[in-house]
């Protein structure tokens, strides 16, 4: 079976490519007359409300695409389902620059391959539910909002009798959003006397990750619980396990391994869309759908990325005014991306909107921003627009201070849920799919605003989910 999947997983990736590949071409981009469509053919996303109104937008640019984007709560969306449209929008050729972009970096390609979905067993999270806890290895106080999304009860899993061997490999305990994901993998591990866990930090370097699952390999562990910073390196280990017996679970990032025995996934697709959604929403506010944009993104290659970059970039594609002025690529690392800001700085005068693709990103901008005396430096003295991603104590401080113009979370605290299908898959005590699709989680914005007639939440509503030490 392993052999068979290893081939499909081939011929998928060859699939894709050549359909990234032949959209991008030669073709002329599509005319953007008055009878004229302007976007890439949509599939059925077997939605009938939402394709159809994908079929209405088609034909819309700037002005056109503003109006019908205000009009969705009028026809009759949920704001579930006012999110769901921004997140599987078509691209649009009315931006030339954007659509080139989107197609040359194979966005499509990651798009069409993440996990998507309903939730496990129809899970829905209410606010306020969760658990509070202190991290292990942080001491940070932490609130894990899915703590009952594929629950198990305190006390020995499985074989009482038996004591479950498990590796842990991520990187690395420096990061802070890193370290609280540790935190809720061993707190839901620590909840079972009968797990042994062995926590390895592969410091951000992918030969030692793939040295760290060797060694687990090697002393034949019952399981393993990974985050791949990026895919391609990560698939040869992870099926390495695999075919030595051993189930492997992915939480966050996907590994290269299309045959890993299960994936907890977050919401990459709604922050770029949310982020996409906000930036419009402001400019719109402002009277001016122009803009210049920089963009700070992770390392190349990864899901957290390409996932999140190609979404923002589907909403922005319908307005022909927005430019991309370059991205920057950083390794998860905020003094990298301070210096990509203060190079964008230098290099650009003008600078409308910074977008990153973590909060580590947009925290570097507004720091590299405020050293160049350039927070009021847009036409007519308008603040720099700084749209933030992942949910830190410190970035939703930004919001509510009125720094950062919106957060998109995106939490941590979700290696619980790994740690519990794993324990599930190696004790045999539930069958788990590969895909576990953990809930969308609404913007944070300074007032709880409605965009485009979906409600939002405040600072407050939220920061007892986010991550990170107390702010002095």
């Amino acid at each position: 079976m392993r052999k068979v999947s290893k081939l499909l997983y081939v011929l998928l990736i060859v699939v894709m490519v050549f359909t990234v590949v032949g959209c991008g071409g030669d073709k002329e981009p599509a005319k953007t007359g008055d009878n004229q469509t302007n976007t890439e053919q949509p599939a059925a996303t077997g939605n009938e409300k939402l394709d159809a109104l994908y079929a209405e937008v088609a034909g819309l640019q700037g002005e056109d695409a503003l109006k019908f984007f205000k009009g969705l709560k009028d026809k009759g969306l949920s704001d579930a389902e006012i999110l769901q449209f921004f997140i599987d929008l078509p691209l649009s050729q009315a931006n030339e620059q954007i659509a080139k972009l989107y197609k040359d970096e194979g966005f499509e390609m990651y798009s069409k391959s993440y996990p998507k979905g309903e939730t496990y067993n129809d899970f829905q999270w209410s606010k306020g539910s969760g658990t509070k806890i202190t991290g292990p290895y942080s001491k940070n106080d932490l609130k894990l909002p899915f703590t009952d999304y594929v629950a198990l009860p305190e006390g020995p899993v499985g074989d009482a009798n038996k004591n479950y061997k498990l590796g842990v490999v991520f990187h690395g305990f420096s990061h802070p959003w890193l370290i609280n994901w540790a935190d809720a993998a061993k707190w839901e591990a620590d909840k079972h006397a009968n797990v042994e866990l062995n926590v390895q930090d592969a410091e951000f370097d992918n030969n030692k990750w793939a040295s760290i699952m060797d060694s687990f390999i090697a002393q034949k562990v019952d399981g393993i619980l990974v985050w791949p910073m990026v895919e391609a390196p990560t698939g040869p280990p992870v099926d390495r396990a695999l075919e030595a017996g051993i189930p492997v679970v992915s939480v966050d990032r996907t590994s290269g391994s299309q045959a890993i025995t299960s994936r907890i996934t977050g919401n990459f697709p709604a922050n770029g869309a949310q982020a996409g959604m906000y930036a419009i929403w402001k400019l719109a506010q402002e009277g001016d759908l122009n803009a210049k944009a920089v963009m700070l993104r992770k390392p190349l290659g990864s899901t957290a990325d390409a996932v999140r970059t190609g979404h923002f970039l589907k909403v922005l594609s319908y307005f022909p005014g927005i430019e991309i002025l370059k991205s920057y690529h950083d390794t998860d690392n905020r003094e990298e991306a301070f210096t990509n800001a203060q190079s964008a700085l230098q290099a650009y005068p003008e600078i409308d909107i910074f977008f990153g693709t973590g909060d580590h990103e947009a925290l570097a901008a507004l720091e590299a921003t405020k050293m160049a005396n350039r927070m009021d430096s847009r036409k007519d003295g308008k603040k720099i627009m700084f749209l933030s991603i992942d949910d830190s104590k410190e970035a939703i401080t930004q919001v509510k201070d009125g720094l950062f113009e919106v957060n998109t979370p995106y939490t941590p605290l979700i290696s619980d849920i790994g740690m519990r299908v794993l324990l599930n898959i190696v004790t045999d005590s539930a069958e788990m799919p590969q895909d576990v699709i953990t809930p969308n989680i609404p913007m944070v914005t300074q007032e709880g605003d409605v965009i485009f007639g979906m409600q939002t939440q405040t600072p407050d509503q939220w920061y007892e989910y986010t991550f990170g030490p107390a702010l002095k």
